[in-house]
């Protein structure tokens, strides 16, 4: 505990580590609540095999923020990123995991071609986070300035972007979360929801009116598009802010494994299909 409390106020980091226990506790219901429907049990192979990659993508930013280390953690919140897309595209179509197991390097799990199927599935992700991430990943100069990278001394103490890897972070490993509660609660369908879930369901509505309002002041500034990501949409339109949607990860994936008729993926996602 010596260790951990290092300021008397909360801050975005002790809300990270709320969320972040939040992610292991579900861990453990899904361990103690066998699957209803085939797709959930492949799902929670996705969701399992990514627990020991995120747990230390957490300890790798406490240690990298702790030394103001900045770059390098915004560049651990991209890969989490990235395994939170992958993670979504597989609640859609849970057969993708054990593809991407025999096949990572396929084209269909590139970024830019997993992001793009999510968009056209109607789920929105911030994806300029991505964008500026993989910039500083690349050493481009402006992205640097703009996280402090020329402030004076080789390790400056940037609070803004130290407080911009927490809010990332926080969102990143609570969609995670999300998307994994929404596949236990689906696959309960028809039949009563086990008392842990609906736990964790309160928990997270607690979780999204405190810690996760995207326009609060001190998380507002990390959604907000920098001009070179702004988006064009039509005449005059532009979408200068991006979040994560968590309504829409829910109806999405309830359209893709409700009873009846279900929604599937574009033909190159649909396995059974190709």
């Amino acid at each position: 505990m010596s260790e951990y409390w290092k300021l008397e106020e909360f801050t975005n980091r002790d809300e990270f580590y709320v969320v972040l226990n939040a992610y292991f506790g579900l861990v453990g219901a899904i361990n103690q609540n066998p699957e209803n429907n085939e797709w959930r049990l492949k799902f929670d192979v996705a969701f399992l095999f990514q627990l020991k990659s995120n747990s230390q993508s957490a300890k790798s930013i406490e240690l990298l923020t702790d030394s103001k280390c900045y770059a390098d953690s915004l560049v651990i919140c991209r890969t989490l990123i990235s395994r939170l897309n992958l993670l979504i595209l597989c609640s859609l179509n849970p057969d993708l995991f054990d593809f991407w197991l025999k096949d990572s390097k396929n084209s269909i799990f590139l970024d830019g071609n997993i992001r793009n199927e999510l968009k056209n599935n109607n789920i929105s992700l911030p994806t300029h986070l991505y964008e500026f991430y993989s910039e500083i990943t690349h050493g481009q100069v402006q992205s640097l300035a703009e996280i402090g990278y020329f402030e004076q001394g080789l390790f400056a103490d940037v609070k803004l972007a130290e407080n911009q890897v927490w809010v990332t972070a926080k969102f990143a490993i609570a969609t995670i979360y999300f998307t994994a509660l929404c596949m236990a609660i689906q696959d309960c369908e028809g039949k009563s929801i086990p008392e842990r879930f609906k736990n964790h369901q309160i928990l997270f509505e607690w979780l999204e009116k405190n810690y996760l309002i995207h326009n609060r002041i001190d998380q507002i500034w990390t959604f907000l598009l920098e001009e070179r990501h702004v988006e064009k949409v039509r005449k005059n339109e532009y979408i200068v802010g991006r979040n994560y949607d968590f309504n829409a990860i829910k109806e999405q994936i309830a359209k893709f494994h409700r009873k009846g008729q279900k929604k599937k993926l574009s033909k190159k996602y649909d396995l059974k299909e190709s």
